[in-house]
């Protein structure tokens, strides 16, 4: 959905391959998907790949590869970890309808960000939430450019942005898109000094329930990192646990900073 909207999604046969040339820095947005998990030799024959279908990156960048077999199927990792690949599982989670949470916050005040002041606010957000492995010189600028798209797609009507608000402050915030009666999640977050108080639940229960009922979605899903406590908190609103993601990435830099 976000790729074609602001690159491309092209079948190559046995992998398909996403691009977004008008934010390079985007690890997600620019990746390739195989239609099998690795297997010995499968590092240079990937980046072999990479190098050639990413012709927008002059040196090795960063690599990202995920692979769709239906199944658990981690398989052979152990080159890639070796060439300081780092592998990321996500469980997919999806839901028709949704409970409210066990601790709600009734404190906060949950709207859709529509002012240039609380976009802002967004971004800040973001920056905030991100994991500092990933800063670079050019990391708000792409958080500013996926912001962006965010916003162009909202403008098409896709899809809104949601913010918790307690006192004025922007204090958590998601986004919900949606394409053929699927909802996806965005960039749940919450503020740092703010956590462990009913925000996130309560704010993924209130926007989807909004996203139900305005954009005919039949089904929400969203991504949570397996080990992850966040997981149980949208497990606790409704959503169950269908499959398992893997990914393998690498980018410039990463095993200076991690040294």
């Amino acid at each position: 959905m976000f790729a074609k909207f602001s690159g491309s999604v092209i079948d190559r046969g046995s992998y398909a391959l996403v691009q977004t040339p008008s934010n390079p820095e985007f690890h997600w947005g620019n990746y390739i998907i195989f239609d099998r998990a690795p297997r010995k030799g499968s590092l240079k024959e990937w980046t072999t790949i990479f190098d050639k279908e990413f012709g927008y990156y002059p040196e090795p960048h960063h690599y990202v590869f995920t692979w769709d077999t239906g199944t658990d199927d981690k398989g052979e990792i152990k080159e890639f970890f070796e060439a300081g690949f780092e592998m990321d599982s996500a469980a997919v989670l999806t839901t028709s309808q949704l409970n409210e949470p066990p601790h709600i916050n009734r404190g906060i005040d949950i709207r859709k960000i529509s002012s240039e002041k609380d976009w802002c606010h967004v971004i800040d957000l973001h920056l905030l939430c991100s994991d500092p492995k990933y800063f670079n010189d050019a990391y708000e600028d792409f958080q500013r450019r996926k912001v962006s798209s965010y916003r162009s797609m909202i403008e098409a009507g896709l899809g809104a942005w949601f913010g918790a608000f307690l006192g004025g402050q922007l204090v958590g915030g998601l986004g919900v898109f949606h394409e053929n009666g699927i909802g996806r999640y965005q960039n749940v977050e919450t503020h740092p000094d703010h956590r462990r108080q009913g925000i996130c639940g309560t704010l993924v229960h209130q926007a989807g329930r909004r996203a139900l009922d305005e954009f005919n979605i039949d089904h929400l899903v969203m991504e949570a990192d397996v080990h992850y406590h966040a997981a149980r908190i949208y497990e606790s609103v409704g959503f169950k646990r269908n499959e398992v993601n893997h990914a393998l990435s690498w980018w410039k830099g990463k095993n200076e900073r991690s040294t």
